[in-house]
């Protein structure tokens, strides 16, 4: 009796992180996505743009996790509105926080990325249960609050953005490493050696190493080549196939930046739900694995569990990284740990 209560307590321990996973107060819905003409102009605000493989809605301005053949590309203008005494409507604007509000100003689509070619870019790609508004704000938020001089470009894959939509989203996942690889090869056509930022948080950081591989793979060392740093937030890779790809990837410009914290409550779900198999982005510095590949100059972890979580499920730190980039004492710290590439704005 002792063990089925236990085994109860278990699995109401497992739906319980499995929501806080997904923990949104209040999640947008497509019509966030319809610019706003009347958005104040004295707000921060942000362009990005999106490549993605997902279906556009016909019935909404939004875009569904149905898989699309080919990619298409759009700018949005984000901004930040930070005082809540103006009310923008639930409808019209996402929020994350008591005192932020997010909401697109303009949209135009594109036909392609052609002129992204010269410049020097952040490639964003969200994790597991996000819809395209959630990681077009959540890339917004970054960019804003880092104050990033390079253009930020969000890959949205095919998400369920559902809390039960775990094994959908690993499929989905494999599903867009064509497409991602598709984009840095455009990325990187004729352009500058180091020109690239890669950015994967989660199950998006699996998508960013699988697509590295596949390059690797395909002989496109020229494109590798164009990335100048790779970091992954929180990945949600199990350590045996992180080392393979690792190394069947081998040296890049920088080694791969890993941004872990032992107390990621996403990440041990993972794992159990995976038989027990830890996941690279919830081990330190002396765990086997990370050790060899650290010594061959592969990877470099850092720890962010000393940084306040905004979530439950402690597995979005990497935000709190980009507010750090606007705080010129944590800054400093921070930042010479990681030796990230990311350029902010001199304070």
């Amino acid at each position: 009796m002792a063990s089925n209560h236990n085994h109860l307590l278990q699995r109401l321990a497992l739906v319980w992180l499995l929501l806080s996973v997904a923990a949104c107060a209040s999640r947008p819905g497509d019509s966030v996505l319809a610019p706003r003409t009347d958005a104040p102009a004295r707000y921060p605000s942000v362009t990005i743009v999106t490549a993605t493989d997902r279906q556009k809605d016909a019935a909404s301005p939004g875009y569904s996790s149905k898989r699309s053949p080919k990619l298409r590309f759009e700018r949005f203008t984000v901004a930040m509105v930070a005082d809540r005494n103006e009310s923008h409507g639930q409808s019209q604007s996402a929020t994350f926080t008591a005192g932020e509000e997010y909401l697109v100003k303009e949209r135009k689509g594109l036909s392609d990325i052609d002129a992204l070619q010269h410049r020097k870019t952040v490639v964003y790609v969200h994790g597991y249960n996000y819809t395209f508004q959630e990681s077009l704000f959540q890339i917004s938020k970054v960019a804003i609050e880092g104050k990033l001089q390079e253009t930020p470009v969000l890959f949205s894959w095919p998400s369920e953005g559902t809390v039960t939509g775990y094994i959908a989203d690993k499929d989905a996942a494999l599903y867009a490493r064509d497409d991602l690889t598709d984009l840095l090869a455009r990325l990187g056509k004729n352009g500058n050696k180091g020109s690239i930022t890669l950015f994967g948080h989660s199950t998006g950081a699996w998508l960013v190493v699988e697509a590295l591989r596949q390059l690797k793979l395909t002989n496109r060392d020229d494109v590798l080549g164009r990335i100048g740093q790779v970091v992954l937030a929180a990945p949600d890779i199990e350590i045996d196939l992180f080392g393979r790809q690792v190394r069947t990837i081998g040296r890049l410009a920088q080694p791969i930046i890993l941004l872990n914290a032992k107390d990621d409550r996403a990440l041990a779900l993972s794992s159990r739900l995976a038989g027990s198999l830890p996941r690279i982005g919830a081990v330190d510095r002396q765990n086997a694995t990370v050790k060899e590949l650290a010594a061959e100059g592969m990877i470099e972890v850092i720890d962010l569990s000393r940084l306040p979580a905004p979530d439950q499920a402690r597995h979005r730190r990497f935000v709190r990284l980009a507010q750090a980039l606007s705080m010129p004492g944590e800054r400093t710290d921070l930042l010479l740990q990681a030796g990230l590439r990311l350029t902010p704005t001199p304070p």
